[in-house]
């Protein structure tokens, strides 16, 4: 090297002049021997077991042996780094940048939390490394895969199946599997093995007459792409290589990607029933001071005294029986009601009102609006700006509302809505009954996400991936509590759910969800697919045969006028006045009866794990299946027909059997904790989507796990759960709050008063019309009408009653009500959870200024003169007892007369100004019943009448 280095200089300072110029050469020298040296390293073979392997061992094995494999990755021998991760490849020879390995490492995200991190001159010789190759081998150059049927099917599922599927098959051509393939269709065989050029496949794809390039649009479907012409070719080269590939499914064996550690977690173990703890002596008890009787008191006072907090005295009788008709019915108590609590204080009687509000058809509408939030229920498809309805969508919404009300055990809530299809053979029975009927319908739930596949724009595989996600995120997070959305693209950051999980609860939905065999949600297909939608005739015998007798009786009557006309064909007055009544007639015409129904359609096309989610780079094999992290001897999955003979698969009923287990670990433990929330304005557990390391932990974790098991052995009876909640102390707690609860509980966590919440969006439209006696209570059927200004402000359209509930209104996506829309109603995307509740300026502007709510402020004040009488003071009490459940103070009642006798005169000499024939007999009453509107309106935007103690 010395030597290098002197005949460098010598000849640089030879060409620069000799010694003078020596030292002007020795920079130089040292700058091209330096490059020259780097070169030299640069050139230098990385060697994949001298340098590489070693490397990898010491820094990354933890995590990455043939043991653990986090994310699917071994790292400790040259057939690990072949094979990759879960989410594909981490080694693009060549390609430093492209390649993940180096990907992570350069960027410090590996090792985690910056252990055993790669120091510079590491990285540098990994990327050194990969850019000469990543060379593992001798014979890894030159080694070229054989590839087998799994390399090539995902393909032709994207591709071509579309056309040469199980709905059609264009020229009698099937290419789902290699032998239909081989056994071709009407042109001959569709591949020739080991010839591709001779392939008719091969052909049609190079001539790019396949796919047809004039029925890509309509079919959602886009050209071979060249890479995956020449994987075809290389397929039929080497042979047409079929291969049998176990599917990757969860076994209950050991698991490499979950360990016993991540089973631990608290929300991963079946709940277990702990010791009451002993009964506390409280002031707050329901009949003044005596011993805690019930178990959610005894929880929750344990909790507090640990704080040095107790519970609150119990609130009032007219306070308790305003917040228990809000919270089971979502509407205010009848001013005859309230003025018989105040007459007869009983209190006592409060378990009765519980009862009486359970068995009550409003307490479905309340509370199965909740779980409409939660399936993503709307009326609409969404996606598109058209947002075309859902016609046979209120089926779904009618049956959990009748669900609700039947207080349905919710473990068979959860059967019939995760696979009702699975539950009874529809297809053979002679007679559809409401068992049947309601088992289809409630498949709806895994059809309510927004879909714009029914247009060609919105309708590619992509897309339709999208809304597997949607109804997959809808299922696991309302009813396990878990975001298994999180692993579609990688493993979870946060929970024991790798991607494989992911893809094997895809699989498992996949019989009825086939992104490879896409039923439209509205339009039908083509060809020889033309009416496969997502709805099943299999309404009720009973509707059925009122359909039909409807519509023969119909026929009959146009047949009549029809050979009426024929038989008077001279008569051009009698033609016109039959043709109209043809026309009136045929207008009389209602569809047939469908339900929005999800159903088992037999085996499906195959499911790949997709490399960090992209469509376009599916991996290896996935069988349906469950999370490995809840997957143990006691909670087998095991899918089997439902049926003998069955051609379905009975994946999702086996998915709804082990869900409602009385041992599973989430199930009720994440409804209990909604119905608590609803009921104390908060969670046990506040993230009431996630139970997993990422959310919140539980508060009163006994008490959540004595709910649950209480849940399960009351037979799954939601009615037992609010009353038990709802008969605590806790819950009938004053709201006041004090000094003590501002220091110790300043956020109320541990329940030491009641919570004030605010009406929601629907409990608000639905109380004004019940005060203004404007509330059309019919139940069920199609959803009414909305209507649209230019100005964009949305309102539902009066049926002869009035206004019916929020919940039979329209639900569509791009049309909200403004009312609703401006108190937080949330929008379904896909669905919704937990509901937000914002203070914002359109909230008091809507209730001051809105044409609708003035007009039920004077139909509300309409109602006091005609209920109470000519009394002032009557009226005023009136309003009282209807709007805010109580009587006005003394105070109140004299500013309130003081005020309406102010106003009554404006009004009058405002109409006396503005009438054209001015008449005292006729302006006083009006003036009167003006200036009591303006009263009812001040107490629509009060405080008072929006908040719930």
């Amino acid at each position: 090297m010395r030597q290098g280095l002197f005949a460098v200089m010598y000849l640089i300072a030879k060409g620069c002049g000799w010694m003078g110029n020596f030292l002007r050469a020795l920079p130089v020298a040292c700058v091209i021997l330096f490059e020259w040296n780097g070169f030299t390293l640069a050139a230098e073979t990385v060697d994949f077991v001298r340098d590489v392997q070693p490397l990898l061992k010491a820094r990354c094995q933890r995590c990455h042996s043939p043991t653990t494999r986090k994310g699917g990755l071994d790292l400790s021998t040259a057939a690990g780094l072949l094979q990759g991760s879960e989410s594909g490849r981490v080694l693009v020879p060549g390609k430093p940048s492209e390649s993940r390995l180096w990907e992570v490492l350069h960027e410090g995200e590996m090792p985690p939390d910056g252990n055993q991190a790669l120091t510079g001159s590491q990285v540098e010789l990994l990327e050194r490394w990969i850019t000469q190759g990543a060379v593992l081998g001798e014979t890894s150059r030159s080694q070229k895969k054989t590839l087998n049927q799994h390399d090539v099917l995902p393909i032709l599922l994207l591709r071509c199946v579309t056309c040469h599927g199980r709905q059609i098959q264009e020229g009698g051509l099937d290419l789902r599997s290699t032998a239909a393939m081989l056994k071709g269709g009407e042109s001959g065989p569709a591949l020739i093995a080991g010839d591709a050029d001779a392939s008719l496949l091969i052909q049609k794809i190079r001539a790019q007459q396949m796919p047809p390039r004039e029925k890509l649009a309509a079919y959602s479907i886009k050209p071979v792409e060249a890479s995956e012409l020449e994987r075809l070719i290389q397929w039929i080269e080497q042979g047409a290589t079929e291969v049998n590939v176990l599917a990757d499914v969860a076994n209950g064996e050991p698991d490499s990607m979950v360990d016993e550690e991540d089973r631990q977690f608290w929300a991963f173990q079946s709940p277990q029933k702990p010791d009451l703890p002993a009964a506390a002596v409280s002031n707050a008890s329901p009949v003044g001071m005596s011993a805690l009787q019930n178990p959610v008191d005894r929880f929750v006072q344990q909790r507090l005294a640990e704080r040095e907090l107790h519970l609150t005295p119990r609130a009032d009788l007219l306070t308790l029986l305003r917040r228990a008709h809000f919270d089971l019915l979502g509407l205010p108590p009848s001013a005859a009601l309230v003025q018989q609590v105040i007459e007869k204080a009983d209190p006592l009687a409060y378990e009765k009102w519980i009862d009486r509000l359970l068995a009550s058809p409003h307490y479905g509408e309340r509370w199965g609006q909740y779980w409409l939030d939660l399936a993503g229920y709307a009326d609409s498809e969404g996606v598109q700006h058209s947002d075309p309805v859902r016609p046979h969508a209120f089926r779904y919404r009618d049956y959990v509302i009748r669900a609700f009300n039947s207080d349905k055990p919710y473990s068979r809530f959860l059967m019939e809505q995760i696979a009702g299809d699975e539950l009874a053979d529809y297809e053979t029975s002679a007679v559809i009954d409401e068992v049947i009927y309601d088992n289809l319908v409630a498949t709806g739930f895994l059809r309510m996400s927004a879909d714009g596949t029914f247009a060609g724009i919105t309708g590619f595989v992509p897309n339709r991936l999208d809304v597997i996600d949607d109804q997959l995120r809808i299922l696991t997070a309302s009813v396990m509590g878990l975001t298994v959305r999180c692993a579609r693209c990688h493993s979870h950051k946060f929970d024991p759910i790798p991607q494989r999980d992911y893809y094997r609860l895809v699989a498992l939905l996949k019989p009825a969800f086939d992104e490879n065999d896409w039923l439209k949600p509205i339009g039908g297909g083509n060809g020889q697919a033309a009416g496969k939608v997502r709805y099943l005739p299999y309404v009720t015998t009973a509707e059925r045969t009122a359909w039909e007798n409807a519509e023969h009786k119909l026929s009959e009557q146009i047949d009549a006028l029809q050979a009426a006309i024929e038989k008077k064909s001279g008569d051009d007055a009698f033609k016109k006045k039959a043709e109209t009544q043809i026309k009136s007639l045929e207008a009389q015409r209602r569809p047939q009866p469908m339900v929005r129904a999800l159903w088992d359609r037999g085996q499906p096309s195959p499911t790949y794990l997709l490399q960090r989610g992209d469509y376009l780079r599916p991996g290896h094999l996935v069988g349906p299946g469950i999370p490995s992290v809840l997957m143990s001897d006691q909670t087998p999955f095991n899918p089997q027909p439902p049926w003998q003979d069955a051609r379905k698969t009975g994946n999702r009923l086996a998915l709804a059997r082990w869900l409602t287990r009385a041992d599973h670990p989430l199930a009720a433990r994440v409804i209990v904790n909604r119905v608590w929330k609803h009921h104390f304005g908060r969670g046990i557990v506040a993230t009431l989507d996630d139970f997993g390391a990422a959310g919140a932990r539980p508060t009163h974790p006994e008490l959540l796990d004595w709910l649950a098991v209480e849940f399960i052995e009351s037979g799954w009876s939601l009615k037992q759960l609010h009353r038990l909640l709802m008969t605590s102390a806790t819950y009938q707690q004053d709201s006041a709050v004090v000094r003590e609860h501002q220091v110790r509980d300043p956020d109320n966590r541990w329940l030491s008063r009641m919570s004030l919440r605010r009406m929601e969006a629907e409990v608000l439209r639905d109380s004004l019309l019940a005060m203004s006696d404007k509330l059309d209570r019919r139940a069920f059927g199609p959803a009414d009408a909305i209507e649209s200004r230019e100005d964009g402000l949305v309102t539902s359209r009066a049926q002869d009653g009035g206004y019916r509930r929020s919940v039979y209104v329209l639900k569509r996506r791009t049309k909200r009500l403004t009312i609703l829309d401006n108190f937080d109603r949330p929008r379904m995307s896909p669905n919704c959870v937990d509901r937000t509740v914002s203070t914002v300026a359109p909230q008091a502007l809507h209730l001051m200024n809105n044409k609708m709510v003035h007009q039920l402020s004077l139909s509300f004040a309409d109602r006091m003169i005609s209920e109470t009488g000519k009394s002032a003071s009557a009226q005023i009490q009136g309003m009282y007892l209807t709007a805010v459940g109580r009587p006005p103070d003394v105070v109140e009642l004299e500013v309130l007369t003081d005020s309406l006798v102010a106003l009554r005169g404006r009004w009058e000499r405002h109409l006396i100004q503005n009438s054209k024939a001015p008449d005292g007999q006729q302006v006083e009453p009006a003036a009167h019943r003006f200036a009591l509107g303006n009263l009812v309106h001040a107490m629509m935007n009060s405080a008072a009448f929006l908040y719930i103690d």
